[in-house]
C-alpha cells in the first residue's frame, strides 16, 4: 500500500472519529459549579460558587481586583450557551479592544482560556468555531463581542448580556434605559454587571445602592421588604480582605506589595481593592465629566504607528520626584483628540525625553506646535530651541497661566462639538476626547481646586504622593492646539 493511500485512510479515520464525537451528545449539568468542576476542571471559591448558583436574571457584583470576576463570567457564558440551544450571549466593555484582549483572548480567565480547559472530545462536541471575538456552538448558540451601543446590543435579541467595567461606559444611562430595560419586558434576559467602582453619578452606582434597582441581586435593597426603611448588605461586595487565601485567590504578601505601590494614589487603592466609589466633589475634573469625553473607538497611538492630522504636543518635563510626560492631541475642526500620552520613567534625563519627542516629530511629521513647561528649566531652554521642535513655545507656570490652561481644558471637555448641538444632550460628543485608559483618567481626576476669597484665580493641588504630570501635559497640548499665548486666555467663570 502506497504512503499516500495510508495517509488518506488515516485522515478519513480521524475525520470519522471526529464526526462520531460531534454526534455523541454531551450531558451538560444544570449546576454551573458542576460544569466548572467537570468540564473546565476548576474549583470555584465560595464567593464564586454563590454567584454562579444565583438564578436571579439580573445580578450586579462589586469585587476587588483579581477576585476572579472575569473567570466566573466567561465560564458562566460557556455553561449558559451549552445548556440553552440557539441562545445569543453578548459581552461588552467600555472599548472593543478590551473585550477582545481581556474577555475573549486572556489565556487565564478569558473565553479562549476557558476553551483550552475543555477536554478534546468535549470541545469537539460543543464548539463549532472559535474566532477572536465570536464563539459558535454546535447547538446554534453564539457568544459575541459587542460595543456598548444601545442600538447594536438591542438589535441582536440576546438571551444574556455581560457588561464588565460598566462604571466606565460613557452611554451607561442610555444603554440601560433604551436597550437593556425594555428587553426584559417581554422575555427573560439574563444581565450580569460588574465594574471597578468610580463615579457615583452613574447607573452602576444606582444598581448597587438605589432602591429602584432592587431587582438586581447584589443591590442593597434586593430581598428587603418593600416597606423597609433601611437597606440590607450588598450580597456581591467583596473587598481584598474577603479574597485572601485560603478563602480567595489573593496572596497576602502580594497584597501588601500592591498596597505599598499604591501609597501615592490612595483613591485608586480604595476603588480597586476596597470597592469604594469616588467622592470627587473637590476634583477639578470630576469622574463623570471625564467619562463623557471618552471615545470608545479611540486608542492611544504607539510610537511605531504613523499618525496624520494636525498634531499638537504638550511636554511636562518633570522634576526629581515627578514624571516627565509628553501628550499629543490631534485637532480636527473644533475637536481635540488625545492620541498619545507617554510617561517617562522617574528620573529620565531631559535630553532623553527630548530625543524621544524629536524622533516622534520626525516620524509623524504633522506637528504644528509644542508647548512645554519652562518653569525652572534654566540651562536647557537653549537646547530645546536647538532641537528643532516645530512651533515650540515655553510656558512659565504662574498661577494665572495654570488657571487659564486648566479652565481651557475643562471648557473643551464641557462644550459639545458644533456638529452635535442639535442632538439630545446624551448623544452630544465633546470638543475634547480621550481613549479609555485607567491611568490617564485617574490622574486627570486627581487634581483638586479651590478659589480664595477675593480672587478670581483658582489654586490647584493634588494629594501627597499622587501625580498630576499627565494633567498638565495634556493641558499644554490643548493650549498648543488653541494657538493662543497663555497670558491671553481670559480668566473663566466659576464652574
Amino acid at each position: 500500500m502506497s504512503y499516500k493511500l495510508k495517509r488518506l485512510r488515516a485522515k478519513r479515520k480521524r475525520l470519522h472519529e471526529s464526526q462520531k464525537r460531534r454526534q455523541t451528545p454531551i450531558a451538560i449539568p444544570e449546576d454551573p459549579v458542576a460544569f466548572f468542576q467537570d468540564f473546565l476542571h476548576l474549583e470555584p471559591y465560595p464567593h464564586q460558587a454563590e454567584f454562579l448558583r444565583d438564578t436571579s436574571p439580573l445580578k450586579v457584583l462589586r469585587w476587588c481586583r483579581r477576585a476572579g470576576k472575569t473567570l466566573v463570567m466567561t465560564g458562566s457564558d460557556l455553561h449558559f450557551a451549552a445548556l440553552h440551544p440557539r441562545s445569543v450571549i453578548l459581552c461588552t466593555m467600555p472599548k472593543f479592544t478590551q473585550i477582545k484582549e481581556v474577555y475573549f483572548q486572556d489565556l487565564d480567565a478569558g473565553l479562549h482560556g476557558q476553551l483550552e480547559r475543555l477536554d478534546g472530545d468535549v470541545y469537539e462536541a460543543l464548539i463549532y468555531d472559535a474566532l477572536q471575538t465570536i464563539i459558535r456552538f454546535r447547538n446554534k448558540s453564539v457568544i459575541r463581542a459587542e460595543v456598548p451601543e444601545p442600538f447594536t446590543i438591542r438589535g441582536h435579541g440576546p438571551s444574556k448580556i455581560n457588561i464588565d467595567e460598566f462604571n466606565f461606559v460613557r452611554k451607561d444611562k442610555d444603554l440601560w434605559l433604551s436597550a437593556l430595560l425594555p428587553m426584559t419586558l417581554t422575555k427573560t434576559v439574563y444581565v450580569n454587571v460588574a465594574s471597578t467602582p468610580w463615579n457615583k453619578d452613574s447607573i452602576y452606582h444606582q444598581m448597587c445602592f438605589d432602591k429602584a434597582f432592587h431587582v438586581f441581586s447584589g443591590n442593597r435593597w434586593h430581598g428587603v421588604s418593600p416597606d423597609a426603611e433601611t437597606p440590607g448588605e450588598s450580597r456581591y461586595l467583596k473587598t481584598w480582605r474577603d479574597m485572601l487565601q485560603p478563602h480567595g485567590p489573593l496572596d497576602p504578601q502580594q497584597v501588601e506589595v500592591m498596597r505599598e505601590q499604591y501609597e501615592g494614589d490612595p483613591w485608586r487603592w480604595k476603588r480597586e481593592m476596597e470597592c469604594v466609589f469616588v467622592s470627587d466633589e473637590t476634583a477639578f475634573l470630576p469622574s463623570s465629566l471625564i467619562i463623557k469625553c471618552q471615545n470608545e473607538g479611540l486608542e492611544f497611538a504607539p510610537f511605531e504607528q504613523l499618525v496624520e492630522g494636525r498634531l499638537y504636543g504638550g511636554w511636562d518635563l518633570g522634576r526629581e520626584r515627578d514624571f516627565g510626560v509628553f501628550a499629543v492631541v490631534n485637532k480636527e475642526k473644533d475637536v481635540d483628540r488625545l492620541v498619545h500620552c507617554k510617561q517617562f520613567p522617574l528620573g529620565t534625563p531631559y535630553v532623553s525625553q527630548m530625543a524621544y519627542i524629536k524622533s516622534l516629530c520626525d516620524r509623524w511629521r504633522y506637528f504644528h506646535a509644542i508647548c512645554y513647561d519652562m518653569t525652572g528649566t534654566k540651562g536647557i531652554d537653549e537646547e530645546i530651541d536647538r532641537a528643532g521642535f516645530p512651533g515650540v513655545k515655553g510656558v512659565t507656570f504662574t498661577r494665572r497661566v495654570k488657571h487659564g490652561m486648566a479652565t481651557l481644558l475643562k471648557e473643551k471637555m464641557m462644550a459639545p462639538r458644533i456638529s452635535d448641538v442639535d442632538l439630545v444632550v446624551e448623544e452630544r460628543r465633546r470638543q475634547f476626547e480621550l481613549p479609555y485608559d485607567n491611568d490617564v483618567q485617574s490622574e486627570l481626576n486627581v487634581v483638586q481646586w479651590e478659589q480664595s476669597r477675593g480672587s478670581e484665580l483658582y489654586t490647584f493641588s493634588h494629594l501627597e504622593g499622587s501625580h498630576d504630570d499627565r494633567f498638565w501635559a495634556i493641558a499644554l497640548a490643548v493650549l498648543a492646539a488653541a494657538g493662543a499665548p497663555p497670558s491671553s486666555i481670559p480668566v473663566s467663570r466659576s464652574f
